[in-house]
């Protein structure tokens, strides 16, 4: 077997295929394959079973693997096969619950800006115009029920990772995306926060120059008791996110100033 490593600037974005020929991607926990058949297109995927969540690495390599050493594997059959692949990062399709590394208290009339990482999946999709084959997640991550009761609430991911007051503290990876969340406590009472809604659906995606990928950021206004918030999306690139650009619109779309179920909502 021989395997060539290849040097891209991002792990994403459009790579010509010869027939027979197979690429092989590692993006943290993730290895899929792609490989161009005449008139067939196979991918493949594993994930490591234990999440290192410091490893930060990918790299893409021309191999002469096939797709059967790895699980998950899945045939695309077409009348010409056109060597063109695409391969886009996503957001994930269901909002993150996430959590500080220890809860905290937010008291009437103050602000926190929180930090937030968040999974990725990757699209897979081939020709021009495009048609994408599959969604892959590169971490996937847990289910978790966020709501009151389980009659009210929605179906979520539970965020591997803490949130940080901090930028600095927390980890960057080219395999997650990185929110900032204001949160505007405007309620007479103090907020306690132990989880936090953070609604990726509704998130634009974009990537900087060195390769991280961020999102927006959003505003939670809590104008009264309880863990109902306002939900504000800016239309740009955080300030943090320098020379970035747009890869993805959202999955998802809402009223400007829709309310959410923002804090703490996890039925027990």
């Amino acid at each position: 077997m021989t395997n060539d490593i290849i040097t891209p600037s991002s792990w994403w974005g459009s790579f010509e295929f010869n027939s027979e020929q197979s690429r092989l991607w590692h993006i943290g926990p993730l290895t899929f394959m792609v490989r161009c058949l005449n008139g067939e297109w196979q991918v493949a995927y594993d994930r490591l079973s234990e999440i290192d969540e410091g490893n930060a690495s990918w790299d893409i390599e021309d191999t002469d693997q096939l797709p059967e050493s790895l699980g998950n594997n899945s045939r695309y059959v077409f009348r010409q096969t056109a060597g063109l692949l695409t391969i886009m990062p996503l957001l994930a399709d269901r909002s993150v619950i996430t959590r500080p590394l220890t809860p905290f208290n937010l008291t009437a009339g103050e602000e926190v800006t929180l930090y937030v990482s968040t999974p990725l999946w990757l699209e897979v999709a081939v020709g021009s115009p495009k048609k994408a084959l599959q969604e892959i997640a590169i971490q996937r991550p847990s289910d978790t029920w966020f709501g009151p009761s389980t009659r009210e609430g929605e179906l979520c991911y539970a965020s591997a990772t803490h949130c940080r007051l901090s930028l600095d503290e927390l980890p960057q990876r080219p395999h997650r995306a990185i929110t900032p969340v204001l949160i505007r406590n405007q309620a007479e009472t103090t907020l306690s926060i132990e989880r936090l809604n953070v609604p990726a659906p509704l998130l634009t995606l974009y990537a900087c120059a060195d390769g991280q990928l961020w999102t927006p950021k959003i505003t939670l206004i809590r104008e009264k008791d309880g863990d109902m918030a306002e939900l504000k999306i800016d239309h740009i690139a955080p300030q943090e996110a320098r020379q970035a650009e747009k890869l993805s619109p959202p999955r998802m779309t809402v009223a400007s100033g829709a309310l959410i179920q923002a804090f703490n909502a996890v039925f027990r």
